[in-house]
């Protein structure tokens, strides 16, 4: 953990690697929601057609962006920031090989996914978000974290809070970014995308990139379904690294909303895991959480007591300590 870190120090472990043992011990009938849904990976094709198909109707309608530049926004805020946002989150499932069967599928769907984004990062992603799960609040693995420059930028002020929220696509992706030599597989993701970017700009024209780039723009940014970026891990109630939603929006977001219990099993898909939690609702029910992302935006941007820092960190012997714990808790179970 770096000493000068703006972040919250914390002393316990992951909770997740610890409640996992107890779901697991008190509900084994949960092993049976594990898997993958070959119905999500024949939704993502619908979901991508249907994008790619609404920018071209966009171009027919709307051909010019000085003329109808309303209409386009409108649009792309309503539909495609929708549409896109469900495309990324499609991209998140398969980086847990939900949907098909091997991993090398599901990153081929993913990249397919990553096309009405425009922007290579659905294998780089991948590679990322898998250390954020298993170093949870370390700083330096953890790529979900702000940067130290995002954190003193940002302050308590409603109002740069707003900036930070409205640009976040570009804080996730230039100045947090990745830093790891791209494997075959990421520059597979990254020409596949500059193809198909071309072929949308040539035979759909300069419209249907607009729309589908501000598609992306809205979809990570100030978009409902978008809230579960901040709401996921930043700290809303004190001692809870991990904050749950059960709104509407799961359905266009693979359930990611159900992220407490997403964390404490992994391998559940998104369609199973409202089932998972009223099954385990004993270890969830009790915890923060909201039906409400929009008014989770409100509350981050209003509250000064809220902004870029309030994540809480943990060291690397900390994290160490909860994966010995949770170990010798699987063994004690096994004995018994």
């Amino acid at each position: 953990m770096k000493t000068d870190t703006p972040f919250e120090p914390i002393e316990t472990p992951d909770i997740h690697f610890l409640r996992r043992i107890e779901v697991l011990k008190k509900h084994p009938e949960v092993k049976q929601l594990m898997g993958y849904d070959p119905w999500a990976a024949v939704l993502t094709f619908f979901i991508v057609a249907g994008q790619i198909s609404f920018a071209w109707g966009v171009s027919v309608w709307f051909p010019s962006f000085g003329t109808y530049w309303w209409q386009i926004i409108l649009l792309s805020y309503v539909v495609g920031g929708t549409m896109n946002h469900w495309s990324a989150m499609a991209v998140h499932e398969m980086a847990h090989n939900l949907m098909l069967k091997t991993p090398a599928q599901n990153k081929a769907l993913a990249i397919f996914a990553n096309i009405p984004v425009l922007v290579p990062g659905a294998i780089a992603f991948r590679t990322h978000h898998m250390k954020h799960h298993s170093h949870l609040g370390i700083e330096d693995v953890d790529n979900d974290f702000p940067s130290h420059w995002e954190v003193k930028m940002v302050g308590k002020s409603g109002i740069r809070k707003f900036i930070w929220l409205f640009f976040y696509i570009f804080f996730l992706f230039l100045v947090r970014g990745f830093d790891t030599k791209p494997t075959k597989w990421e520059w597979a993701n990254i020409i596949t995308l500059i193809i198909t970017d071309a072929l949308i700009f040539v035979f759909l024209g300069k419209i249907a990139i607009i729309y589908l780039f501000l598609s992306t723009l809205w979809g990570f940014s100030l978009h409902p379904a978008a809230g579960h970026f901040i709401r996921e891990h930043f700290i809303f109630e004190e001692g809870q690294e991990t904050n749950s939603y059960y709104g509407w929006l799961n359905w266009v977001c693979f359930n990611v909303g159900y992220h407490n219990e997403h964390h404490d099993i992994m391998n559940i898909p998104g369609r199973y895991l409202p089932k998972y939690y009223k099954i385990t609702k004993e270890f969830y029910q009790h915890l923060d959480s909201t039906h409400s992302w929009t008014r989770m935006f409100y509350d981050f941007i209003t509250k000064p007591n809220l902004g870029a820092d309030k994540r809480y960190v943990r060291t690397e012997q900390i994290r160490k300590q909860g994966i010995k714990m949770a170990e010798e808790m699987k063994r004690s179970r096994e004995m018994v």
